[in-house]
This record gives C-alpha cells, sequence and structure tokens, in this order.
C-alpha cells in the first residue's frame, strides 16, 4: 500500500509539473513560429540643420576673371519657417492645400535614401542617396580680398562684396546624387527584429551634383541677372561622411539621428545662355539630421 501510494503521489507530481511548464513551453513555439527573416531594405527621409560656410567664388566672363576669397555664406536651413518645426507645410497641409503643402515641404535641407543590406553579411549596406543642402549670400556687406582680372586689368584688392554680386545663392539645392556605402552594428536582437532594436551606423557617398544657381551680378548701379537654372557638369561633384545611430521601434518603421560632413565642388556652373563663361565654388559643410526609417 505504501508503495502504491508513493507511486500515485509522483505520478500527481509529474503532471503538475507537466501542467506548469506547458504555458512555457507552448510560449517558446509561439516565439519560434514569430521570428522573422531581417528586413534587408531601408527608406529614409530626414530634416536637418546645415551649418554656414565659406567658400572662394569665382568669375569668368567677357575679359573679367577674378576670384572672391573666403566668402561666408549661410544655409537657411529652415527657410521658409525659420524653426526645426515645419510649420509652412503642416498650416497648408491642415488647411487641404495639398500644392502649397508640397511647394513648402521641398523647401528646407532635407535627404531622401534607399540602402539595402546584404542578406550574407547584413552589417554592409549599399544604395543611393539624394542630399539637398543650400548655401547664400546674405552679409552683401563683407569685405573679401579679390584676385585676378577686372576689366582686363589685374585686380588684387579688398572689395565690399555686394558691389559685385548683387544677389547670390544655390537655394533649389546643390543637390547631391551619391552611391552610398554603409556599415552598421547590430544590437538588442530580438525574434521580431533580428537586425537589432539600435543600430549604430557610419556611411560614405560620393557622385554628381545638380546645383541650381542663382546670379544677379552688379555693375555699378545696374543689376543683371546672369543664372537661374540647374546645372549638371561634370566638374559638379560631392561626397558626404558621417555615422549616427537608428532605433527600430518596430519591424518595419524606426527613427534615427545622424551627423554628416559634406563637401561640394562646383567648378561647372556658367551663366545662362552664354558659353564659355565660368561660375566656381567649393567648401566643406556640417550638418545634423535627425529622420524616419521604413523598412521592408
Amino acid at each position: 500500500m505504501m508503495y502504491r501510494k508513493l507511486t500515485l503521489e509522483k505520478t500527481l507530481v509529474f503532471k503538475i509539473i507537466c501542467l506548469l511548464w506547458l504555458p512555457v513551453l507552448a510560449s517558446c513555439a509561439v516565439n519560434h513560429k514569430v521570428s522573422k527573416p531581417m528586413t534587408l531594405n531601408y527608406i529614409e527621409y530626414d530634416r536637418g540643420k546645415s551649418f554656414p560656410t565659406r567658400s572662394d567664388i569665382g568669375l569668368v566672363y567677357d575679359n573679367h576673371d577674378y576670384t572672391f576669397h573666403n566668402v561666408d555664406l549661410e544655409d537657411e536651413s529652415f527657410f521658409p519657417d525659420n524653426s526645426f518645426i515645419p510649420n509652412a507645410f503642416l498650416k497648408p497641409l491642415s488647411r487641404l492645400r495639398f500644392s502649397a503643402a508640397l511647394n513648402a515641404f521641398t523647401e528646407p535641407y532635407y535627404s531622401y535614401r534607399f540602402l539595402h543590406f546584404f542578406k550574407k553579411n547584413p552589417h554592409i549596406g549599399i544604395g543611393v542617396e539624394l542630399i539637398h543642402l543650400k548655401v547664400f549670400l546674405i552679409d552683401k556687406d563683407q569685405r573679401v580680398k579679390m584676385r585676378g582680372t577686372y576689366n582686363g586689368e589685374p585686380a588684387v584688392r579688398t572689395v565690399r562684396i555686394g558691389d559685385f554680386l548683387d544677389y547670390l545663392s544655390v537655394s533649389h539645392g546643390v543637390n547631391h546624387v551619391g552611391l552610398l556605402f554603409n556599415y552598421r552594428w547590430m544590437l538588442k536582437k530580438t525574434p521580431l527584429i533580428p537586425d537589432g532594436r539600435y543600430q549604430p551606423f557610419i556611411s560614405f557617398s560620393i557622385g554628381p551634383t545638380a546645383p541650381h544657381l542663382e546670379l544677379n551680378l552688379k555693375n555699378e548701379d545696374k543689376v543683371e541677372r546672369k543664372a537661374y537654372s540647374y546645372q549638371w557638369a561634370k566638374n559638379n561633384w560631392g561626397l558626404s561622411m558621417g555615422g549616427g545611430i537608428r532605433y527600430k521601434f518596430s519591424r518595419h518603421f524606426g527613427l534615427f539621428l545622424e551627423y554628416r560632413l559634406t563637401y561640394s565642388y562646383l567648378h561647372g556652373m556658367y551663366f545662362d545662355d552664354e558659353p564659355g563663361t565660368r561660375v566656381t565654388m567649393d567648401f566643406w559643410a556640417h550638418q545634423f539630421q535627425w529622420g524616419i526609417s521604413f523598412m521592408f
């Protein structure tokens, strides 16, 4: 009798243990079932702040060939809002004025990129990006060094730049279009997000640019518009490098912060409808940006 009682007790204990562990085992099975493959394709959009910079500005036309050195240029990254909140976009959108919202949406500093990470080595990605940054000559009272030839005569002097340039900007964008390389670290992986919720990354891109030059020259009291156009040319190119961190709050969506350094070499610009003219600029610029990611 004692032996049968002990056997029954052992059987009962075993059944209770099995019942207690069944939910855990079921949970593991479910988690195993919902484990997903990595999202290898990323589409990202960001806004940000591009900081002021300096550039030499060269002009070749008629019997002039001169350069202004170390000209201060502004970025106007938040135009027309003067705020990191895109009010010029949100206000017309709230009133269902889609055309006005779309026009404002393209005004500030922004960039787009598409990335594909390799299945065999998901740390490495390759893609394309568009970087839309701007530069403006705002302070026309600044005094700069001028060197070269003006009216066929040697010119080496310090001048007020507003006496020569009435307006200068690349305000519809320098427009870097680059082949992009990206390396990421994949931290805090889960079955739903096997590429990691936190993704520190570094990137590099290089490619052509399509600057939109706007230029009015001033000669005494006369102002002449010389350029207002997008200008694709082989001597217009740029590169960027930077790093940041991406946070995936779900399988298909994430947010990121990033620092970027860009270099713009714009030596293929010219006056509209005036062959043989040339406008040159080249400059480094710092950017800080924030954006959203869509992954699939």
